[in-house]
């Protein structure tokens, strides 16, 4: 026979009667805490990419802008849809003329999934590119060194008279700088 006091009665009557309506109570409070948390709003800041195509005659002369950060708030639901592949902005300037192209960065230009949020900055929200038309490769380099060409050299050859060897009579002579002969 098991004695229980007073307090330990009214314990163990609080969690054993009503079973079904304490955990009912239970369940609607942690749905409640969860939609509070999930429709509160929440700031995010994406990294978007940004692809650029110019005319193949010129070239970029300014820093190449690769990415621009956008922070955005909305709620965890609206947050899930944005994709990363989804975060790209292209721009075709192939139909520009060399020079200063500058894009204001808006709403139009942001990726579709951003659409639902509140876009609370773009940084930079300008870009500006700089172009110049590509410089002509010069044709091949003219030689302007002393050596002939090894086709020019047979037909030089052949028009200098040949070198003679002029045999020495006399090993033993030297000639002096008055033009006498030492022997």
């Amino acid at each position: 026979m098991k004695i229980t006091t007073q307090k330990q009665g009214f314990i163990k009557r609080a969690f054993t009667h009503n079973l079904r309506e304490k955990l009912l109570s239970v369940l609607c409070t942690a749905v409640v805490m969860l939609v509070a948390v999930c429709f509160k709003p929440v700031n995010k800041v994406y990294s978007v990419k940004i692809n650029t195509k110019i005319p193949p005659d010129q070239v970029l002369v300014s820093e190449n802008i690769d990415h621009i950060e956008v922070k955005v708030s909305g709620n965890f639901f609206e947050l899930r849809k944005v994709k990363n592949e989804d975060l790209v902005i292209n721009f075709d300037f192939s139909s520009e003329k060399a020079g200063e192209i500058s894009r204001n960065i808006g709403d139009n230009e942001l990726p579709a999934s951003f659409l639902p949020l509140d876009v609370e900055s773009i940084l930079p929200q300008i870009l500006v590119f700089i172009t110049e038309e590509k410089k002509a490769e010069p044709a091949e380099p003219v030689e302007t060194s002393s050596e002939t060409s090894p086709e020019q050299k047979p037909a030089e050859s052949e028009s200098e008279p040949a070198e003679t060897a002029v045999p020495k009579t006399d090993e033993n002579a030297v000639k002096t700088e008055n033009g006498e002969k030492n022997d």
